[in-house]
């Protein structure tokens, strides 16, 4: 009997190890959110975080964000972009900063599925990739302008919203501070949302044209990180959030015919205006309105 029991329980603690074995070799994403992908860890070389050019001794930094998001920055492989016209453009330190998935391209190789809980983990991370990109330049008593469009437009006005207006300056174009509900919820279910030529009217994607993973990978896996992380950000309301923010040293550019973005509303005009900030618009559409904010820096309206 005694050794018919001591058999028992050899059995009993096998079936446990072999158990427990079982359940880390094939982890479940629902349970184990850091398993089903390796998510953005900040370097601890905060210089690790942007693509810097110029002279790091010189009194003032542009910090230029692309619009995105996206797996390359288009410096990395352009090195040249429309603000090299500015005036000065060769005097000042450029940062061109990272996002998220630039830094960290794993972020496509989830094991399971991409969520909405795992889009805002990111979105979070890129907001403070901008952080610590500003803290580390006005730590050295630099003058601090932050260039953001499309994308980063949002990441900015996130940044400005969790961590408080830090930067000298902020030249934002192309952006939203509440987009249309329709729109975003288009981007959480995966498909690309565009605006007729008046910038207001939704223009109803095609549901029906959807990526085949097995045809097309990571064509698909890029697509789904996209979205998702443009359909959880675009559904922030900024009005509210930046409502007891002073936005007196932002410049904030859009067009009245922008397809992507879509007009500001008379609500989110009449906020900016509220809060202190420039407005500039034209019709000249979504890539349109870096240049109205090129031009009008050439001309001296707006300062730097």
């Amino acid at each position: 009997m005694k050794n018919y029991l001591v058999v028992i329980g050899i059995m009993i603690l096998l079936s446990s190890c072999n158990s427990k074995e079982k359940k880390e070799i094939v982890p479940s994403a629902k349970d184990n959110l850091d398993l089903n992908y390796e998510p953005t860890l900040m370097p601890k070389d905060t210089t690790a975080l942007w693509m810097g050019e110029g002279d790091i001794n010189s009194d003032t930094v542009l910090i230029i964000a692309e619009s995105g998001p996206k797996a390359q920055l288009t410096f990395d492989w352009r090195a040249k972009e429309i603000w090299s016209r500015l005036p000065n453009y060769f005097n000042y330190y450029r940062a061109h900063v990272h996002q998220a998935t630039t830094l960290n391209n794993s972020i496509y190789d989830w094991k399971h599925d991409f969520t909405a809980k795992m889009a805002e983990l990111e979105i979070n991370n890129g907001t403070e990739i901008i952080a610590r990109t500003i803290k580390y330049f006005k730590d050295r008593n630099k003058k601090v302008i932050v260039i953001g469009t499309f994308w980063s437009a949002f990441v900015i006005q996130d940044y400005i919203s969790k961590y408080g207006n830090n930067a000298d300056k902020y030249l934002i174009s192309a952006g939203r501070l509440d987009l249309n509900q329709e729109q975003y919820e288009y981007h959480l279910k995966g498909f690309q949302a565009v605006f007729e030529e008046d910038g207001k009217t939704t223009v109803v994607p095609d549901t029906t044209k959807i990526i085949d993973p097995l045809k097309e990978e990571r064509r698909f896996r890029i697509s789904k990180v996209t979205q998702l992380m443009k359909g959880v950000m675009k559904s922030r309301r900024f009005t509210a959030e930046l409502a007891n923010h002073d936005l007196s040293n932002v410049v904030y550019a859009y067009a009245t015919n922008d397809i992507y973005s879509g007009a500001l509303t008379d609500k989110e005009l009449n906020f900016l205006d509220s809060k202190g900030a420039t407005v500039y618009s034209n019709d000249k559409g979504h890539f349109g309105v870096d240049g109205l904010l090129l031009e009008l820096v050439i001309d001296g309206t707006i300062k730097l």
